[in-house]
């Protein structure tokens, strides 16, 4: 068996050349990365030391670590901390950048882009899922079920959900775009609470006959599902 020697440098320090005020706490911890060249398997910072030295609270050091993860860059754990898993294709990381740094970002497009995206990932995911696909959207769904129904945040789940069906499509270059554009629609459309969160089990179903319909490689079913999942959205870029 072999062993990956975890190099911990927990204690790098950060200079005041590391932050930039004018940027915000996920593309800083990005650099933070870059920077000091962590390599996959590197541990870093705590939560605690991170939000001391980018001067911010512990709440948006969170949240921007949920958002790398998404894009497959960290994995947090409770007896692990934060380690680095993987780092970016540079063309991917550049499409990131420009998007992530839009002065004025123009939701509505991102929201149209995502639903363009979703609905033809999950046709095609309804036609290419493999075995090992539904396995993996089973035990994603049954972990935000989990979630929700304990009345705790489920926003994390409900990414790994959705990127799941992305994922279950077989197409990278979709699975990239829509990594790149997902966390922070997701969020801005929670902040104004444009998607109705109240119906715990209207979620939960809508889900699961997601996932029934690429189970059952029904890809119009799938289609129709997933539209109705996100009718919501649909009504916001109609305003």
């Amino acid at each position: 068996m072999i062993h990956h020697r975890l190099k911990n440098i927990t204690d790098v320090e950060l200079s005041s050349g590391d932050i930039d005020p004018d940027n915000n706490t996920f593309n800083n911890i990005k650099k933070l990365i870059s920077d000091h060249g962590y390599e996959k398997g590197d541990k870093l910072p705590s939560q605690r030391k991170l939000s001391e030295k980018l001067g911010v609270g512990r709440n948006q050091i969170m949240t921007a670590l949920q958002k790398l993860e998404f894009y497959g860059i960290v994995k947090t754990t409770p007896k692990s901390g934060t380690v680095v898993t993987g780092i970016q294709n540079p063309s991917v990381n550049m499409m990131m950048s420009d998007i992530l740094e839009l002065e004025s970002p123009d939701f509505k497009s991102l929201v149209e882009s995502r639903l363009i995206l979703e609905e033809n990932a999950v046709r095609l995911a309804s036609i290419r899922r493999t075995d090992k696909d539904l396995e993996e959207l089973q035990e994603l769904h049954g972990e935000f079920v989990e979630r929700i129904l304990s009345n705790e945040p489920a926003l994390s789940e409900d990414f790994a959900f959705h990127k799941g069906l992305v994922k279950a499509s077989n197409n990278n270059v979709i699975y990239s775009l829509m990594s790149i554009i997902v966390p922070d629609l997701i969020a801005h459309l929670n902040a104004e609470h444009i998607c109705d969160r109240s119906e715990v089990s209207m979620l939960i179903s809508e889900h699961t006959t997601i996932l029934e319909m690429i189970e059952n490689q029904d890809e119009e079913g799938a289609v129709k599902a997933l539209k109705h999942h996100f009718r919501f959205l649909y009504q916001y870029i109609k305003k």
